[in-house]
């Protein structure tokens, strides 16, 4: 198995022989972060141990009791932690999406299926056709925009064994508020994972929670160990959270901002072949894989790093929002019309 690459790394990024600076739309990180006060020397002189203000803070943003939040270093440990968790079975995941999941739940020995389509019956009748015994899921999905409902998750789950695990990866909710599912934290066999990282621009703090049982949440922070979450982290965290007029802001902000860069990205690879999905965080363009990473690579030439998901015959490139629109539109401006049209 090959170990997923990740958008955004200057190491895996190729020499154009440019002198343009890279403009990074590769991680669908928001481009505007949260004010980030500094934090007191204690932070760093002591042993971080479980905040009650980290843990209230983010019952209150998530709506949920606190008894169903863990708090964690970002969704990354909890995605490689939970296959080894979950009973040996078989797990059905999307077939376009976010590599992490299908890599570990293979790498812990589970056997893995994939569905096309986020259809309610759909991915009902994959549950049953194929013994399924988890599910798990990206809401909005990672790079195809697709969302869940409550009801088909509740629906799904009743279709999975008692032992069955139902995980849904919400990263990238906070910008897209109709997709939040955290009514169902504390639900017996249902896992959510939210990130602090991306709707607050501050992927680096590494914080993140899982909404799920009791039970499931007391395994969870026995198996991470102690300390997992970092002191500055735990501080600037709780005051993100409670920061509602900053948060309500930054939803039109990146709303307008998304709507209008679709807008941008549209004109300019007007195709047939080429279509655009639009995110809260992110706008991804379907199309011939081959024509992908031809622009991809011609995307390099002019300074603009962006992501491309291999999913069979097809590419999914995404974009994150850039935070000077008018820079963005003069380096695609620099394209190759022909290449374009190719």
């Amino acid at each position: 198995m090959d170990i997923p690459k990740h958008g955004g790394d200057p190491i895996g990024l190729p020499d154009t022989g440019s002198n343009a600076p890279m403009l990074d739309l590769a991680t669908g990180v928001n481009p505007w972060v949260w004010p980030v006060p500094t934090p007191p020397i204690e932070c760093y002189g002591k042993l971080p141990y479980f905040s009650e203000a980290l843990q209230q803070a983010a019952a209150q943003y998530y709506g949920v009791a606190a008894e169903h939040i863990l708090a964690t270093a970002g969704s990354q440990p909890v995605i490689q932690l939970l296959p080894s968790l979950a009973s040996k079975g078989r797990v059905l995941l999307p077939a376009v999406g976010y590599e992490e999941h299908r890599f570990r739940w293979q790498l812990a020995g589970h056997n893995v299926f994939r569905f096309e389509c986020y259809g309610r019956d759909v991915i009902a009748e994959h549950i049953c056709r194929d013994s399924i015994t988890h599910l798990v899921l990206i809401s909005p999905n990672n790079p195809s925009t697709h969302q869940v409902t409550v009801d088909d998750l509740i629906y799904w789950r009743t279709l999975l064994p008692d032992n069955g695990m139902l995980v849904v990866d919400q990263a990238f909710a906070d910008a897209n508020p109709e997709s939040d599912v955290s009514a169902l934290a504390g639900e017996q066999g249902i896992v959510l994972l939210r990130s602090v990282g991306k709707f607050f621009g501050l992927p680096g703090l590494r914080l993140g929670f899982v909404l799920a049982h009791s039970q499931l949440l007391a395994e969870l922070d026995r198996q991470l160990g102690p300390w997992a979450v970092s002191g500055p982290a735990q501080w600037i965290g709780q005051r993100a959270l409670v920061d509602d007029n900053w948060q309500q802001q930054m939803l039109k902000t990146l709303q307008c901002t998304s709507t209008a860069q679709a807008e941008i990205l549209a004109a300019t690879f007007r195709d047939s072949d080429v279509r655009c999905l639009k995110s809260g965080l992110f706008i991804s363009l379907v199309m011939p894989l081959e024509k992908a990473k031809r622009l991809q690579l011609a995307c390099y030439q002019v300074g603009l790093s962006v992501r491309v998901y291999h999913c069979g015959g097809e590419g999914y490139m995404r974009w994150g929002l850039a935070k000077d629109s008018d820079e963005l539109a003069r380096r695609l401006s620099l394209l190759d019309p022909n290449l374009l049209a190719a």
